[in-house]
């Protein structure tokens, strides 16, 4: 009963979730920890969602995986997977995919494919993301709405570009290039889209131990039950003796704090974001880096 009241309360917001679902997740819980302030950082497996760019500044082999508990609903998550290959002719690859549901009721999912690559000069990238995002919620048919469909599918762009060097760094995103639009129910006259979104940050590293990052993000268009069209996210990162850190952040004027752990070719990130109503999103990632 439970989950059929939490796919009644989702089904009856669609047009809400398609349009705040697939912007409201924050892959990895560094990045939530950071408040997600990650666009100028994006020098991990999960830059395949938030800067293509920063694949081409990384080496080697990373994995990441993140699992999230929401709101303290039973059976409400997030989960995240994604992998990246570096340093072969300046170019990096990498591929995710990200859920949000609530089983056999209802998933949002998105799947990447990105390759970044560095221009013209040392600490230079450009890159770019195809998404995929697929809408199902077969938890529906107990309601036997005969203008249902099984699911939803849609297609964007991000095209990104990210300057570092041993300081600082500044990076520019353009998400959601296409800005798709996705409804369950086929007599839906003005479906929300997934708007398109522009993404400027910047970040900076002190002493090697402490990093600083902030961004902005304009959507490109807003439905009239949000109140502000400009976002920001500010984040802070400090590095005890090289294994252990500290995180906190401000998400659009929600606090977040983290924690993570460095063992050689392990990570292991845990972070919170509050949230005033409904509740607290707990993350914890493992990243492998080979």
């Amino acid at each position: 009963m439970v989950r059929r009241a939490i796919a009644a309360a989702l089904l009856m917001l669609l047009p809400a979730a398609a349009y705040g679902g697939f912007l409201a997740i924050e892959e990895g819980a560094r990045a939530t920890g950071m408040g997600g302030a990650f666009t100028a950082v994006a020098d991990d497996a999960s830059a395949v969602f938030w800067n293509p760019a920063g694949l081409a500044m990384m080496d080697g082999f990373k994995l990441t995986g993140m699992g999230s508990r929401l709101f303290a609903v039973d059976g409400l998550s997030e989960n995240v997977v994604s992998f990246t290959y570096s340093g072969w002719a300046r170019t990096g690859l990498g591929a995710g995919w990200a859920r949000t549901g609530v089983e056999e009721v209802y998933d949002e999912n998105t799947f990447v494919l990105s390759a970044g690559r560095q221009v013209f000069t040392d600490g230079l990238s450009v890159g770019g993301t195809f998404r995929i995002y697929r809408l199902a919620a077969p938890g529906y048919e107990y309601y036997n709405d005969p203008n249902f469909k099984d699911g939803a599918q849609d297609y964007a762009f991000d095209l990104a570009f990210l300057y570092r060097t041993l300081t600082w760094s500044i990076a520019c995103a353009l998400r959601n290039i296409g800005q798709p639009e996705m409804s369950l129910i086929s007599t839906t006259q003005d479906a929300d889209p997934i708007s398109s979104e522009v993404r400027v940050g910047g970040a900076y590293t002190f002493r090697e131990v402490m990093l600083i990052s902030g961004e902005v993000r304009i959507p490109n268009e807003v439905p009239g039950y949000y109140t502000r069209s400009m976002r920001y996210a500010l984040g802070t990162e400090i590095w005890f003796v090289g294994a252990f850190a500290l995180r906190a952040g401000i998400n659009d004027g929600k606090a977040t704090a983290g924690l993570g752990l460095r063992i050689s070719w392990l990570s292991i990130d845990a972070s919170l974001l509050s949230v005033r109503r409904p509740g607290t999103k707990y993350r914890l990632s493992l990243s492998l880096d080979f």
